[in-house]
């Protein structure tokens, strides 16, 4: 298991679109992926479970990754927050 703090760089936080595209990234891979904000553990399965965790954008989370790929997930998770799931500022 591997437990990381991330910064939300993207002023919006994670509404639809970049909790698709962290849905979509979590599904790759067989560890779990559990996403902590403000004390509240949300196990991501599904769009839904991202957007009630409500993170909000220039906030910090941690992300849990527990499995025989977690090291892989992680690495990419925290990809798409430094990117800013791409989005413009």
């Amino acid at each position: 298991m591997i437990r990381e703090n991330i910064r939300v760089v993207n002023s919006t936080g994670l509404h639809a679109r970049p909790a698709a595209t962290l849905i979509k990234t979590v599904k790759k891979y067989d560890a779990s992926v559990i996403l902590v904000n403000n004390g509240k553990e949300v196990v991501l399965k599904g769009l839904m479970s991202v957007l009630g965790a409500g993170v909000k954008g220039n906030s910090n989370i941690e992300i849990i990754c527990d499995g025989a790929d977690e090291q892989d997930a992680m690495s990419e998770i925290k990809g798409l927050f430094a990117s800013g799931f791409g989005e413009k500022e």
